[in-house]
């Protein structure tokens, strides 16, 4: 099983179809669309900083008749507190937009403060997922901050997984939190 489709395994048995979910970076789609799959009562909010990632979303919500479930924004994911109903779940697949260009990566200092306001915004019974992708050198980074960063997070409130492949060096790695 690929570390997408564990991803997206633990989000099919957390969300219900009526809930407010948030793709924080929603990069080509792919996500955003499993995503509004889930919640076909519900709603969809994405996030990506770059043009062409909201491009491509557009298409292929549109491609599947999904566009009406799924509000776009051009905006960094620091900026997810405008989302008007408390989320079930937000997503982060971070690293760079697939088939663009590999010098334009999620950030660790960005990241870290999205993933803040994401645990403010949580309520209880919510899920945070986090994708890291350590195989360049920027998500080496953000895999390690994360890490330390939840280390510090009290057990009574947050249940913390972290999923890595161990057998495979430099391979996506997953957090998986939910808030108790």
């Amino acid at each position: 099983m690929s570390h997408l489709h564990f991803a997206h395994s633990l989000w099919q048995a957390q969300v219900r179809p009526e809930d407010v979910v948030i793709d924080a970076t929603c990069g080509n789609g792919h996500d955003t669309l499993f995503l509004s799959g889930l919640v076909p009562a519900g709603k969809v909010f994405a996030f990506d900083i770059q043009e062409k990632a909201i491009q491509n979303t557009r298409e292929l919500l549109k491609k599947h008749g999904r566009e009406e479930r799924v509000a776009l924004f051009q905006k960094s994911h620091v900026e997810l507190r405008g989302v008007p109903s408390p989320p079930r779940l937000i997503v982060y697949n971070l690293g760079y937009l697939p088939g663009g260009d590999k010098g334009v990566t999620t950030q660790t200092n960005t990241t870290l403060e999205s993933v803040r306001v994401s645990l403010e915004i949580l309520p209880k019974e919510s899920a945070l997922s986090i994708t890291c992708y350590p195989g360049h050198s920027e998500g080496e980074r953000e895999e390690k901050a994360l890490v330390e960063f939840l280390a510090t997070l009290p057990s009574h409130q947050w249940t913390i997984r972290y999923h890595q492949w161990v057998n495979r060096l430099k391979a996506p790695s997953l957090f998986w939190i939910v808030r108790s």
